[in-house]
């Protein structure tokens, strides 16, 4: 009889966390990021006291490169901030943004209609704070500087889309 030594198994969970360990800068504790997400327009205005009791309320997440956080067309309750690493936005398989440390999504779908109008891939290592199962709409009643910074925010993107679009076809053929 023959005798083989067997290799262990791993999840393509373990495996991925083996892989990644410490792929983000760690930022942990509440204060930290409060510190490190003052100066993110989301929080613009607000007291370091209150980015410290607003981010409470979150998750802390992290994605490896390559990884589809949301996908689009699908439902979403989450709502991200990037505290770290870098993300594509990719709207009909098209980049139309990159997001870093500071910028947020989901919103549109967690304040709009439950479907998520873009995908968002980490294009690095990402560490994200994610507010789970819709608990945005709360947190911008409790804070209502967030909530005009949001919008703020919104307006800005939709801005910067509408100004890439091309002219209609038929505005181009006539002069």
């Amino acid at each position: 009889m023959k005798m083989t030594t067997r290799r262990a198994r791993i999840n393509r969970t373990e495996r991925m966390m083996a892989e990644t360990s410490d792929w983000v800068p760690t930022v942990s504790p509440t204060a930290d990021l409060a510190s490190a997400l003052v100066e993110a327009p989301l929080f613009a205005g607000c007291d370091p006291r209150d980015i410290a009791g607003i981010l409470a309320e979150f998750d802390d997440v992290r994605f490896p490169s390559g990884r589809r956080i949301v996908l689009e067309g699908l439902r979403g309750s989450d709502f991200f901030v990037v505290v770290a690493g870098t993300a594509a936005v990719l709207v009909d398989g098209w980049r139309v943004a990159t997001l870093g440390p500071g910028d947020f999504f989901g919103e549109i779908a967690v304040l709009g209609d439950g479907l998520r109008s873009a995908s968002v891939r980490a294009e690095t290592p990402l560490h994200c704070l994610v507010l789970p199962n819709g608990k945005l709409e709360q947190l911008i009643l409790d804070h209502p500087q967030l909530g005009i910074n949001l919008i703020r925010t919104v307006i800005g993107r939709f801005q910067d889309v509408a100004g890439r679009r091309q002219p209609p076809a038929s505005e181009l053929v006539s002069a």
